[in-house]
């Protein structure tokens, strides 16, 4: 793990192979390429940006990946399924940008991001999703992430954002930051402190479920649900109570009598 001034020699580093090189030619397919030529590849790709992919959509993380790689200076070094491997990845692979989803099985992006950025406070990770609640975006930023991206964005976007977090610059999807900027001014102007939206009774169900210590898996059994639709419930419950992870869900929820303490 970097420590002292591990930091600004990572950025500067990332910020001497960002710069322009006449002399880089396009990345040709690999199904193309000679022993020799493949060895140039290797090289070329080494001087790049490093990526890990976090989703767990198969064919998407695959066109991610297909996207970044039409740089000759992004390169994808890594990929998990879900955020439950995406730490074990990133101690693999140690990259300068982690891309990650929010909603996934096991393990939410918002509670990866953090586990990454506890072991790994030097690595950039943006968060590359479909959902546009402010409640994520603004976890996400909470739990460490240095972006937050739509996945409507488009391909010369994603490319710079995800060059920015390697360089330890911050950016927000454009249709995002307005809305993100009026919500933290409208925080700074109210003179409420907490402003709570109510758990669905389903939301409310699945929390008493999370509170006795049942994964996601034993939850959607017993509600005759898929797992996926799980994790969204307990994504929602955790925006909704402003947290990011399973225990301070429950004690929130404790502290507004949403759930009864019963020893």
């Amino acid at each position: 793990m970097p420590t002292g001034n591990g930091g600004q020699e990572r950025t500067a580093d990332i910020r001497h192979r960002l710069q322009p090189d006449r002399d880089r030619l396009a990345k040709p397919c690999r199904s193309a390429l000679g022993r020799d030529d493949y060895h140039a590849r290797v090289m070329t790709a080494a001087e790049a940006v490093r990526v890990v992919l976090v989703d767990d959509h198969d064919l998407l993380r695959q066109g991610i990946k297909i996207m970044l790689e039409t740089q000759s200076d992004i390169v994808v070094v890594g990929e998990a399924a879900d955020g439950e491997q995406a730490l074990a990845v990133v101690e693999q692979f140690l990259p300068d940008v982690v891309v990650i989803d929010v909603i996934m099985p096991t393990k939410d992006g918002i509670e990866a991001t953090r586990e990454i950025k506890d072991a790994f406070p030097n690595i950039g990770v943006l968060v590359l999703s479909g959902h546009d609640e402010q409640q994520f975006v603004f976890d996400a930023l909470k739990a460490g992430a240095s972006g937050y991206l739509l996945k409507t964005a488009e391909l010369e976007e994603v490319v710079q954002t995800v060059k920015a977090v390697a360089l330890g610059e911050g950016k927000l999807d454009p249709t995002l930051a307005g809305r993100v900027l009026n919500e933290f001014q409208g925080y700074q102007k109210s003179e409420v402190t907490e402003v709570f939206q109510p758990l669905t009774p389903r939301e409310r169900e699945i929390l008493r479920l999370m509170s006795q210590g049942l994964p996601n898996k034993t939850i959607a059994s017993r509600l005759k649900i898929s797992e996926r639709t799980v994790t969204t419930h307990v994504a929602n419950i955790y925006a909704k109570l402003h947290v990011n992870n399973r225990v301070s869900a429950i004690h929130e929820a404790m502290r507004r009598r949403i759930l009864d303490y019963n020893p």
